[in-house]
């Protein structure tokens, strides 16, 4: 792995991890427009990293990581944020983002 990759991918698990915080923080997230427009702006920095930053050639080697839907989270969060779902940021904070931290780690073990 290149230092392009892993820096994504450092990038990528650091907002993942603050978005994870701010929704364990904040426990009614859902009810509050400020900790939604803050979890979903760490979730667009997270697939920003995945689509902009990670080399794509690369891509194939990191399977257990889902570039498509992760580079269509990020097109959707920065070219239609009005019409985000917030069931679906509520999968992607309870299940997406938490099972992306761990593929991370397995890739880049020192990260934990």
């Amino acid at each position: 792995m290149n230092e392009r990759a892993a820096t994504a991918l450092h990038a990528m698990r650091a907002s993942a991890q603050l978005a994870l915080r701010y929704a364990r923080e904040h426990p009614t997230w859902p009810t509050d427009q400020l900790v939604i427009d803050a979890i979903a702006k760490r979730i667009e920095d997270v697939a920003d990293a995945a689509k902009m930053r990670f080399p794509r050639a690369l891509r194939d080697e990191f399977p257990e990581i889902p570039w498509d839907e992760i580079a269509g989270m990020r097109d959707r969060l920065a070219h239609d944020y009005a019409s985000v779902d917030l069931d679906i940021l509520r999968e992607v904070v309870a299940e997406h983002l938490p099972h992306l931290v761990r593929s991370i780690d397995r890739v880049l073990p020192s990260t934990r």
